[in-house]
């Protein structure tokens, strides 16, 4: 317990699945939150819960890859509690679709919350902590799909891909500031996200070396640690979080 006690932490996409496991796995180490999404009635649901555990949080409704709704947010958080230490860019949307049949308007929605949002969010924040010579950790929601192609999965992979690479290059460029940058790649998570859970329970049963679905505390867990003074050493990283599936 007390993990984050004293530090304040930005997650966006914190209404459901990971993001909400993230935050209320961060309150319970002690961090206020700065939370948003565009489902507020969850979203203030997840905050209530956080502060139950004893800690400040803040609910907005963000449209993430909006500069000045960022900022706006960010300003808030600082407002409301002094400064921010650790940022989560959970926030991000999936589509199937043939490659041949993506449409203009699907790749620019896709790129805008998977990617612009990580940029904007992580830019943002950073400028705070140059400013305040704050020596903060990013933790960025990248995807086994950065790593691997899937058939119908073009555009999204293309997303998380990128956030790996902008992950590694933000973890070079200011790490001589005390910066940290990490990313997660999670496997297949059992999240509202996720269609035709039981054909993925029973595929997972035989593909995944761990013999289940990912649960979203087992991605909050490893968020934790990449937030924490636990990781202080590693920067730059992708962490696969998917029960040994890239082991095949």
């Amino acid at each position: 317990m007390g993990r984050l006690s004293g530090k304040t932490a930005l997650v966006t996409g914190a209404a459901r699945g990971i993001g909400r496991a993230i935050a209320l796995r961060f309150a319970a180490e002690g961090a206020n939150l700065v939370l948003c999404d565009l489902e507020m009635d969850a979203l203030r649901e997840v905050a209530a819960e956080a502060e139950s555990k004893g800690v400040g949080a803040l609910a907005r409704q963000t449209d993430v890859s909006s500069r000045e709704g960022v900022q706006q947010l960010v300003d808030d958080g600082i407002a409301e509690f002094g400064m921010i230490h650790t940022v989560v860019n959970n926030a991000g949307i999936f589509f199937n679709a043939p490659f041949e049949q993506t449409t203009d308007e699907q790749y620019d929605r896709i790129m805008a919350v998977n990617v612009k949002s990580v940029f904007l969010v992580s830019q943002i924040v950073i400028r705070h902590w140059l400013r305040r010579e704050i020596k903060g950790a990013i933790v960025n929601l990248a995807s086994i799909g950065a790593a691997v192609a899937f058939v119908d999965s073009s555009a999204y992979c293309t997303t998380k891909g990128a956030v790996a690479t902008l992950t590694r290059c933000i973890a070079l460029e200011y790490g001589p500031r005390g910066i940290r940058a990490n990313s997660m790649a999670p496997g297949i998570i059992d999240t509202p996200m996720l269609p035709s859970q039981e054909d993925n329970e029973r595929w997972a049963k035989t593909a995944i070396p761990l013999r289940r679905l990912g649960e979203p505390n087992d991605v909050a867990d490893v968020a934790l640690f990449l937030a924490s003074d636990e990781s202080r050493y590693i920067t730059g990283e992708m962490i696969f979080v998917d029960g040994g599936w890239m082991l095949n």
